[in-house]
């Protein structure tokens, strides 16, 4: 199963409706608050981040996808959901 990690911070709305979602998806993920941690910042901004959410899924395979903003269609695609 691929590991996701998501960046958000607390005010961001569409932070908020990505977990619900990913939630009802049954997919586990690691949340990092980039504004209660310099490192996560930094990880965000290394992944070509100017907003929030941004996903990070990591493949058994070594695939790294990254997702920026609350996008379905492309979550689905990377997380291979129907």
């Amino acid at each position: 199963m691929a590991k996701v990690i998501l960046y958000t911070q607390k005010t961001c709305g569409p932070c908020q409706e990505e977990k619900l979602w990913l939630t009802h998806q049954g997919i586990a993920f690691e949340e990092r608050d980039i504004r209660e941690n310099n490192t996560f910042f930094n990880e965000a901004i290394e992944l070509g981040a100017n907003m929030t959410p941004v996903t990070l899924i990591e493949a058994e395979n070594g695939d790294r996808t990254v997702v920026h903003g609350f996008d379905k269609e492309a979550l689905k695609e990377a997380l291979d959901l129907q």
